[in-house]
């Protein structure tokens, strides 16, 4: 087990999380209520749980997933408790489930096949003196033995599958998404569509929880061909998920630290600013962010008026095209009011 690697589901415990750093992970019992952070559904313990791998939208499974299937859960095996847990009288124990795949999905080109049965570390229970809890994650199934799911794996570097996150768990029942098995107890795909439409955040994309629901494989399978994956990812197919994750992470990171420099030197730039600057000045600025932009198309534009203004010819840039697009461009990427983006200091005294 790859220290750092998505585990199905929520792994519990202060020993496990320690193991499985980057995986999901929730705290022990800490009262009657059993979970902090978590709620209580029957015998369920369901707890928040962080993927390190995203997997919510169909972009997300073709860029971190190697194989997507149908599969059946035919049976689960409880791990032994930690010793300090067991002296405890609380901990968590782990589950290992049997899948048996039904049916092939989606594949990426060039992943390693996906054999015709696996076993992967589910979501397990937690115990407290003679008591026992299954645990699952919020907003996610717990892969119940005797149940069918669409699942996207992923095949890690040490050899060992397991699926991509929480949102990479399709409960698949009589071949329709999101009948079966969800949160640890049995849902229609009504009630399922239901639920993950009350999680819908604007502005950010629709799950595929939400979006396959009530479709069968070839719908799901239609989704994912038509998804584009993170470039990022793409890139690098040549590694496992995490690491592919944890690049792209990477790059988003640069890319955020550059937009910012390129608004911090943009910001002189803004009505409110009261700057002064000449032609001369004005083009340099415009030369040094179309250096620091990371779209092309905006870089030429803004090197393009850039050009204008060392021109001279006051005719040529007041009425440009050109620099009526850089002033759009440079508005929308920093959030700020840049005018004409003309010279504001001609040369002329009071």
């Amino acid at each position: 087990m790859s220290t750092g690697k998505k585990i199905t589901g929520t792994v519990l415990g202060a020993a496990i999380a320690g193991v499985l750093a980057g995986s999901a992970a929730l705290v022990p019992w800490a009262d009657d209520a059993r979970a902090t952070g978590a709620a209580r559904h029957g015998d369920v313990v369901l707890g928040e749980s962080k993927d390190a791998v995203p997997s919510r939208t169909a972009s997300d499974w073709v860029s971190y997933g190697d194989q997507a299937a149908v599969v059946h859960v035919a049976a689960e095996h409880e791990g032994a408790a930690d010793s300090e847990e067991v002296a405890a009288g609380e901990g968590y124990l782990s589950r290992t489930i049997d899948l048996q795949v039904k049916e092939r999905v989606w594949s990426r080109s060039g992943a390693t096949a996906l054999p015709e049965s696996l076993s992967i570390v589910a979501d397990g229970w937690e115990f407290k003196d003679d008591g026992k809890l299954r645990v699952s994650s919020q907003d996610a199934s717990r892969m119940e033995v005797g149940h069918d799911y669409l699942v996207s794996f992923a095949h890690y570097s040490d050899g060992e599958w397991s699926t991509i996150g929480t949102g990479a768990i399709l409960p698949y029942d009589n071949d329709e998404v999101g009948q079966g098995e969800y949160q640890g107890s049995t849902v229609t795909a009504s009630a399922y569509r239901s639920s993950m439409a009350s999680r819908l955040v604007t502005g950010v994309p629709e799950p595929l929880t939400y979006l396959a629901a009530g479709k069968d494989a070839a719908g799901v399978k239609s989704m994912l061909t038509a998804a584009v994956p993170d470039a990022t990812a793409a890139q690098n197919y040549s590694l496992d998920a995490v690491a592919r994750a944890r690049l792209v992470a990477k790059a988003a990171a640069a890319a955020a630290a550059a937009a910012d420099t390129f608004c911090r030197v943009a910001a002189p730039l803004a009505t409110d600013a009261d700057s002064a600057y000449t032609a001369s000045e004005l083009s340099d600025l415009l030369g040094d962010l179309a250096g620091m932009s990371d779209a092309a198309t905006d870089s030429t534009i803004l090197r393009a008026y850039a050009a204008q203004l060392r021109s001279g010819d006051t005719a040529t840039w007041t009425s440009s095209a050109v620099r009526k697009t850089a002033a759009t461009r440079i508005g929308r990427a920093c959030t700020i009011d840049v005018g004409d983006l003309l010279p504001t200091d001609t040369g002329d005294s009071d």
